[in-house]
């Protein structure tokens, strides 16, 4: 089988090529933009592309002619104040891809990673929200996510094998300290390290948000493209929240640090949203999947390669 990951050397894509590498079935494929730095998966075949380029993938497509493609490249912080890269890479990128595959590999299976942002604010009423919720992205990075979603419904209307995910927040270990896991848990680890006064500085304490770890995110993945049907959108999510101040109170209860906490008026979104909740009923009755590992021991593992990492 061949599979062709993009953005295979962020954040979620090493975990993913790690569970696709290890049956050795996989003939797997990667695509980078910038050059590695961490990336050491040796049963990968790495290719430089342009996702915005779609000469250069159309190219890809003749050479390995993937019969599965995880689509992960795209912009995720949502920090950017400039918002035509988010349309460029997250909706046109997506775009030329699909043309790509309609053209050269028809009969290939995509999983469009999308987002849970697309949801916007939703009432704390109609939570856990559930799939047919109507899209209301109130920030460019959530935005570009829904049309680039909207795109793969109507491709997959088409006749494409494209499958959706929308996964909630997930974190763990090697993940950006641009979002809240990784800095809170490098901050603790520098107060642990005598680095750091003991101060935890953070923007919004009360924004709560549904939390799943990397390496279970990246098993419903591989399930979706398995038993996942096509033209339907799947929330891949733990159904548990937490707020930032719960997650503050997690890692100074397993580090044993005394400190007090800042919010910082210059870290607060504008946009912010108070609570985004998921549902997960639909992806657990149609494949199976679960969440395998609590948020504790996901808090756990964060902290330690924080500290191990510093020192």
């Amino acid at each position: 089988m061949t599979v062709l990951i993009t953005g295979i050397t962020g954040f979620v894509g090493g975990y993913l090529a790690g569970i696709l590498t290890a049956g050795k079935k996989n003939k797997i494929f990667g695509t980078y933009l910038e050059d590695p730095v961490s990336f050491n998966n040796a049963g990968v075949d790495l290719h430089r592309l342009n996702i915005t380029d779609a000469g250069s993938i159309v190219k890809l497509l003749e050479d390995i002619r993937p019969s599965k493609i995880y689509h992960l490249a795209a912009i995720a912080a949502t920090t950017e104040v400039d918002p035509n890269p988010y349309y460029k890479v997250n909706f046109h990128g997506t775009l030329n891809l699909l043309e790509a595959v309609r053209r050269i590999v028809p009969k290939c299976r995509v999983l469009f990673i999308g987002s849970a942002n697309v949801y916007g604010p939703v009432p704390v009423h109609q939570q856990p929200i559930r799939e047919d919720l109507e899209l209301r992205p109130v920030n460019h990075y959530a935005s570009s996510k829904a049309a680039a979603d909207m795109a793969a419904f109507c491709y997959a209307a088409n006749g494409l094998d494209v499958v959706i995910a929308r996964p909630f927040n997930h974190t763990g270990p090697g993940q950006s300290i641009d979002f809240i896991g990784p800095k809170i848990a490098k901050q603790v680890a520098e107060i642990m390290l005598g680095t750091r006064e003991p101060v935890i500085e953070v923007g919004n304490l009360e924004a709560t948000r549904d939390f799943t770890d990397v390496r279970d995110v990246v098993n419903a993945y591989r399930m979706l493209m398995n038993r996942g049907r096509s033209g339907e959108v799947y929330n891949v999510c733990s159904q548990q929240v937490y707020s930032v101040r719960d997650i503050i109170h997690q890692f100074v209860s397993m580090s044993g640090v005394n400190g007090s906490v800042k919010s910082r008026s210059d870290l607060l979104r504008k946009t912010d949203i108070s609570i985004l909740k998921g549902s997960r009923e639909k992806i657990t009755s149609e494949t199976g999947w679960c969440p395998a590992i609590k948020f504790s021991q996901t808090c756990h593992d964060l902290l330690l390669y924080w500290k191990n990492k510093l020192s």
